[in-house]
């Protein structure tokens, strides 16, 4: 790609101004302070041409030394060349937009990457939402405040990675700490690490600067003030600020993005390797082509049971789908003597529409001999929990599967009056279980988590299920005992088996004295022959602490819905944020290898949301999902959503892809699964 020449990098007076690393087309000045200057190295072959470094192909070259020599001065410098296949990321922050449910100011404030691989234009990736967020604060109050972050400046680091400065904002995207910036550091803009502040000055800062010092290797930060005054400062380890004087900053690079909202961005130069891994985590992964085997048998061998090709994405990842042969075709294969048959097949793939299933919000779907179960809240009312069974996915779309009443809370003799939410089915050694919320005070205000046990064989007879237990804790008391206080709720439990022990994890907004933490999740071991009684005590692993799970207010959303997806090795935790409704977003835990589930260290909480309200065109707040996987190994992202403004949440299915470092795609789309000229291919049987 091309890249363009920086000179001098905006400044003519000594000492001149140079960063240790480098862009491609990157041309040296020829004069300082106005005298002619002569640029050597102790490596003679790293020139190109008359201030022109060599560039490597594609990484970062090694360390050169430059010297430049002028008659009244020599200065040093070190320095590292990206290479001429280096790529530009912006980052940008955007506008929100007017109405709040679509883009509101708490993800808008937000740093945005974009990405231009070559040299035709930007990208954007995640669906142009934001990737890093400011932690709330939580010094004065448990519930934290909400922090947002503007003016984003990323640059590279002395020992690998990335580090990112911002200037900090309160909830209504006011800066309110003048002089002030946050510090954030990652090693590939997928992962990020919120630092300690820095202060810069006692006065608002317009504009600012950072760049790792090619002369001192010291970290420069540069700024203008309100005053219209220019200032900098070194740095080694972004806590202290040293020899702070009135001076020249590095210039920013600027970059004009096309990408909705998108303010003025900054752009810095990434390897190829770099980009690529970039693109491919957060970059829309689709499907490029199609591996169809040739099958070879032997005179007598039987047809195989299932045919099957492999698709190939973007990333690199692979998945095997299933081919459905023509039955004229399978006709007409000889297997008694040698011949070369071409079959005609149809890729199976399923399709789901949204809505699916209406006014079923916080579903779930679990395959058990062979049929599929579905069981979500009913959003009408919210005090029904309802079942229904198919022999496919498919088949549980409204109109082609009869419901069974479960539960009931609006009954006035009931065991249970009032709100019944969020039901999960999991099979537990040999035995079917029901978590759900239900109110024992016939009032959201004392929903409480319970387990209830298949004791007939049939889920979808309410007969065969026992009264549901209120889950106790390991010394035999309620989670949340309604006579300590009237709101002390505890949700959306769910299980699953790690290591050879059994765990829940459950969505509850604790008591601190006198103040309710926002929704947190907690996690326990639990016994899995009474999974209502817990064997640990509960440990918090996930607070909601980001703009994009506390979208709305200085003080609000929550951390709910839980459930686990294990591909390989690793343990994903999904988990919904933001407040139930049009900004609703998923977002995601990993268990780090070989960790502990009660330690929340263990846990590494995502920046930013796995699915949010730009990943469904048309689709607003999708969360509160969960997982199933079809009898070809294929898993799938159940899920709720709503309109733009609200109102009744209706659930679907998304297929679940795995990229080529194994994270989960939640949002992919049928186009993207499977492009339309492979859904019908021909395969090729040699009998030999």
């Amino acid at each position: 790609m091309n890249h363009p020449h920086i000179r001098n990098w905006g400044f003519s007076d000594t000492p001149l101004l140079l960063p240790y690393y480098l862009p491609p087309g990157t041309v040296l000045p020829s004069t300082i302070s106005g005298q002619a200057v002569e640029w050597k190295s102790s490596q003679p072959d790293v020139w190109a041409g008359p201030g022109r470094l060599v560039s490597p192909v594609d990484e970062l070259g090694p360390e050169i030394q430059l010297t430049a020599v002028t008659l009244k001065e020599s200065y040093t410098y070190k320095v590292r060349m990206l290479g001429e296949r280096s790529c530009w990321l912006a980052g940008y922050t955007r506008e929100p937009d007017e109405n709040a449910n679509v883009y509101s100011l708490f993800v808008a404030n937000s740093l945005h990457l974009a990405l231009d691989m070559t040299g035709e234009g930007y990208e954007a990736l995640n669906d142009n939402y934001g990737v890093l967020f400011a932690k709330a604060d939580y010094y004065h109050s448990v519930q934290g405040e909400t922090r947002l972050l503007g003016m984003p400046r990323c640059f590279r680091l002395t020992d690998g990675g990335f580090g990112i400065l911002a200037t900090p904002l309160n909830h209504e995207g006011k800066g309110d700490r003048p002089g002030e910036l946050l510090y954030f550091e990652t090693k590939d803009f997928v992962h990020y690490k919120e630092k300690e502040h820095i202060v810069l000055s006692s006065k608002v800062i317009l504009d600012y600067s950072c760049e790792l010092d090619a002369a001192t290797r010291l970290y420069r930060i540069g700024w203008k003030d309100e005053g219209g005054e220019s200032y900098f400062g070194m740095t080694k380890d972004f806590i202290t600020l040293v020899d702070c004087q009135p001076g020249e900053r590095f210039p920013v690079l600027l970059q004009e993005l096309s990408m909705k909202g998108a303010l003025t961005g900054q752009r810095i130069a990434l390897t190829r390797s770099e980009a690529i891994y970039l693109k491919n985590k957060l970059g829309r992964v689709c499907n490029v082509s199609v591996s169809v085997p040739v099958i070879e048998l032997q005179a007598g061998d039987p047809l195989p049971d299932h045919w099957r090709v492999t698709t190939v994405y973007s990333d690199g990842s692979v998945n095997e789908k299933r081919l459905i042969i023509d039955p004229a075709a399978l006709a007409t294969v000889n297997l008694s003597q040698p011949g070369t048959y071409k079959l005609d097949g149809e890729v199976l793939r399923h399709r789901f529409p949204y809505p699916m299933m209406m006014t079923r919000p916080d579903p779930q779907i679990i395959r058990l001999n062979n049929r599929y179960y579905f069981i979500s809240t009913d959003d009408d009312g919210q005090r029904r929990i309802y079942i229904r069974s198919a022999d496919t996915l498919e088949g549980l779309q409204d109109g082609q599967a009869a419901e069974t009443l479960l539960w009931d809370g609006t009954l006035p003799d009931g065991e249970r009056r009032g709100e019944h939410w969020a039901p999960e089915l999991h099979l537990i050694h040999g035995r079917l279980y029901c978590f759900l919320a239900i109110s024992v005070n016939n009032s959201w205000t004392g929903v409480q988590a319970h387990v209830a046990v298949l004791t007939g064989n049939d889920p979808l007879n309410r007969d065969h299920w026992e009264t549901p237990l209120r889950v106790l804790d390991r010394h035999g008391r309620v989670l949340g005992d309604l006579a300590e206080r009237e709101r002390n709720i505890n949700l959306d439990m769910t299980y699953f088996e790690y290591g050879g022990q059994s765990y829940v994890c459950w969505s509850q907004p604790k008591w601190h004295k006198e103040v309710q933490e926002l929704a947190s999740l907690y996690i326990a071991t639990v016994d899995p022959d009474m999974p209502w009684r817990l064997t640990s005590n509960p440990v918090k692993i996930c607070q909601n602490e980001y703009g994009w799970d506390r979208n709305g207010k200085v003080a609000s959303g929550v951390a709910e819905g839980p459930y686990v997806l294990k591909h390989e090795d690793a343990v994903y935790m999904v988990y919904s944020g933001s407040s139930v409704g049009p900004t609703y977003t998923v977002g995601m835990l990993e268990l780090m290898k070989a960790g502990d589930p009660l330690n929340p260290a263990a846990w590494r909480k995502s920046n930013y949301p796995w699915m949010h309200s730009l990943s469904h065109p048309g689709q607003y707040g999708p969360g509160h999902n969960s997982f199933v996987q079809d009898e070809d190994g294929n898993w799938f992202n159940v899920y709720h959503a709503c309109e733009v403004n609200g109102g009744f949440r209706h659930a679907s299915i998304r297929p679940v892809h795995f990229r080529s470092d194994g994270s989960p795609v939640l949002d992919m789309t049928e186009e993207e699964e499977l492009l339309p000229e492979y859904e019908r291919l021909t395969i090729i049987v040699v009998v030999q």
